[in-house]
């Protein structure tokens, strides 16, 4: 289960592109808290540092958050999406999506691989590639940091399916049982015409990315 956090949000009243600006130069990310049975969404802000330190962690797409309202009011919830300036990667605005107690919600939740180092495939010279991340369904006290896959005895050309994984009680994954989540690809060394230098295509199904980018 993730660990609750709590995180700030101050009341904003002034709108405009001027106003927000000034907004981020003191120091503060615009912010909207919404949800189900939530009349209206509440805007706000919150302290930029704060928030940035937390996200360092990684993994924020499961990270349970108790956010005290201008209200005083304390829900619990995601962040649902951050926003940030596509050249300085500074954070622009934040979603809040609240959180209740018996209702489940899909949250992208982050893959993490363990066994490499006794991985019969990987040490045969097997590229290994994964998902980063799965999407699945769950209450909000039950939400996983992350998805353990166990790769130990795959040989090469093995692979792990959305259907071999075992998840906790209450977990249910929403992507396809046939898409790989996991694989320890087989090299496939192509000779250049000059027969003097070799190029590796990594053969593999689904959507995967090479472990480690």
């Amino acid at each position: 289960m993730s660990e609750l956090v709590t995180i700030v949000m101050e009341p904003r009243v002034k709108s405009g592109k001027g106003a927000i600006g000034r907004l981020r130069k003191e120091g503060f990310t615009p912010c909207v808290f919404y949800g189900p049975e939530l009349s209206e969404p509440v805007v706000g802000k919150v302290d930029t540092t704060r928030v940035a330190r937390l996200l360092s962690g990684g993994h924020w797409e499961t990270m349970r958050i108790s956010l005290k309202l201008p209200s005083g009011e304390e829900e619990m919830c995601i962040i649902r999406e951050i926003q940030r300036n596509p050249l300085t990667g500074k954070l622009v605005h934040i979603d809040f999506m609240r959180l209740l107690k018996g209702r489940k919600v899909t949250v992208d939740v982050p893959v993490r691989v363990y066994g490499k180092e006794v991985c019969p495939g990987i040490k045969e010279g097997g590229v290994l590639e994964t998902l980063h991340e799965i999407e699945i369904e769950t209450l909000p006290m039950t939400i996983p940091e992350f998805v353990d896959i166990d790769i130990s005895n795959l040989a090469l050309g093995d692979m792990i399916h959305v259907k071999d994984l075992v998840l906790s009680e209450g977990l249910s994954v929403l992507a396809d049982p046939e898409e790989v989540v996991a694989i320890v690809a087989v090299p496939k060394v192509v000779e250049e015409e000059t027969g003097e230098e070799k190029e590796v295509e990594v053969v593999a199904k689904g959507k995967a990315a090479k472990a480690g980018e």
